[in-house]
């Protein structure tokens, strides 16, 4: 009972980020109902300063247990704290002060539940990105989405309640699935611990048919969180109902956190599951693709481009080697700066009196009369098709080496399949990314569209997160060889 308690106590040293939100969480609830009354300019600001000071201490927490923090299980074996778990978790801190960043930058005055809530799903990201435990798995993605259902219907308007409620349904659907398929897992393996040997030992053991069934069951919450294929039919209409901060949060964060999962899930299992993830990741690319392109408003068409960008990622899984395990870390990496980036510039570029819907003709012109961040716009979508001179060509170049690995190792016809349509969908996504950046130089406005009033906090944070995308691609082994270090 004592060495218990003693190990306890002693994995409370490597859960100081997660505490520290805890304490910032309790402490904007309580100032936001204690506090008196106070402008909402002001009460606004004063939560905005509030929160973003303290992601940034957590991502100095983090910082500081990446250098010193001893790695190993914590609270018996229902979490793991190894390098990986750190560097989501920075992923993570990185995502939340941008969001917080944006809507800063673009006049938006959240009361203190919105932060509040925000501090809560970046807590349940953090504890998943250290779960091993099928029931910490659960808790924590739970956490992460009944905040999510609560973001997107915070602003109470008719459309945000609408997603908010179609979010609810669709993510308890998932989670029914999820539950059902740990249960059987744990039936057959007698463990919720999937890194202990006899896990991987029982499934071994066990018809594959009733393996490979619990297994999809089980990871059918992870797959509606990264919007793969067929958990997709939510993301368009919560990424239109939802508040752009909000979604560019959603459009990462969970999504990263949720394939880490997957990684390790799939790094124990005994079961070949390549064909299953080759055909999700071919569907999830299509479905995404092709989709995008015939929509006519921007955050619709952001929210296709994720599903298709998820596909890509699945492709790092479907190599299941440790290659295919560092390109798909990179490539959620770099997606952090591309994918940000196109939601803070459509939101400030957008001449659309809507908070709902952003028509793509609302852009018309506006290239001409804000031509910096309409460059910069194009920037960040020239890297999401994975064009050269950006870090998405980088990322889509050392994904596909890493499946033409895979197909040189094993000569499944599966890969190569993947390999060339994988490709084709590349090209196809240069047809619809490119709708944006032709309405902002070359069609004209509207008669009687508003002229877009720029502030250079809105231009400076545009230019911060298009740097790193060339960058990265001038210095792929910067992060390149960072991931390599721990994704082993």
């Amino acid at each position: 009972m004592l060495q218990k308690l003693d190990h306890i106590l002693a994995s409370l040293s490597g859960f100081t980020p997660e505490v520290w939100l805890v304490v910032a969480f309790v402490g904007i609830i309580t100032w936001d109902l204690i506090a008196p009354e106070v402008h909402a300019e002001s009460r606004g600001g004063f939560f905005h300063g509030l929160t973003f000071l303290a992601f940034a201490f957590l991502g100095v927490l983090l910082v500081q247990q990446w250098q010193i923090q001893p790695r190993g299980v914590l609270f018996g074996s229902m979490l793991r704290l190894d390098d990986r778990a750190i560097f989501f978790k920075l992923l993570v801190t990185l995502t939340a002060l941008i969001t917080i960043l944006h809507s800063w930058v673009t006049g938006r005055r959240w009361s203190g539940e919105f932060f509040s809530v925000l501090i809560g799903t970046v807590f349940g990201l953090l504890v998943l990105s250290m779960a091993t435990n099928l029931l910490m798995v659960y808790l924590s993605l739970e956490v992460v989405s009944i905040s999510s259902y609560i973001l997107t219907a915070l602003r109470g308007d008719r459309k945000s309640s609408e997603g908010g409620m179609k979010y609810v349904l669709f993510g308890s659907v998932a989670s029914a699935l999820m539950l059902y398929g740990m249960s059987l897992l744990y039936g057959l393996t007698s463990t919720l611990d999937f890194t202990n040997p006899s896990f991987s030992r029982a499934l071994l053991e066990t018809d594959p048919l009733v393996s490979a069934s619990a297994v999809l069951l089980a990871i059918s919450g992870l797959l509606f969180k990264v919007s793969a294929v067929p958990f997709q039919v939510w993301n368009p209409d919560v990424y239109e109902a939802a508040d752009t901060p909000v979604v560019s949060f959603f459009s990462v964060a969970p999504k990263a956190v949720a394939f880490l999962v997957l990684m390790r899930l799939f790094s124990v299992l005994p079961l070949n599951f390549q064909p299953v993830l080759a055909v999700l990741s071919l569907a999830t690319i299509t479905v995404g693709n092709f989709s995008a392109l015939w929509q006519t408003e921007a955050k619709r068409l952001m929210a296709y481009s994720s599903i298709a960008q998820s596909g890509f990622v699945l492709v790092g899984l479907v190599a299941f080697s440790e290659l295919g395990q560092q390109t798909a870390t990179f490539y959620l990496g770099s997606y952090v700066f591309a994918s940000m980036a196109c939601f803070l510039l459509i939101d400030i570029l957008s001449t659309s009196r809507s908070k709902n819907e952003v028509p793509i003709q609302s852009f018309s012109g506006v290239g001409r009369q804000q031509p910096l961040p309409a460059i910069l716009l194009s920037i960040a979508f020239i890297s999401l098709v994975g064009l050269p001179l950006t870090v998405g060509f980088s990322a889509k170049l050392l994904i596909f080496s890493s499946l033409w690995e895979a197909y040189q190792h094993t000569n499944a016809s599966l890969f190569l399949i993947l390999f060339v349509f994988g490709l084709l969908n590349t090209a196809v996504s240069l047809a619809f990314y490119v709708k944006i950046p032709y309405a902002l130089f070359f069609k004209t406005a509207e008669p009687g569209q508003p002229l877009v009033s720029l502030r250079w906090p809105q231009v400076i944070l545009g230019l911060v997160l298009v740097i790193p995308i060339i960058a990265l691609f001038l210095r792929t082994d910067w992060l390149m060889n960072w991931i390599a270090g721990f994704v082993s």
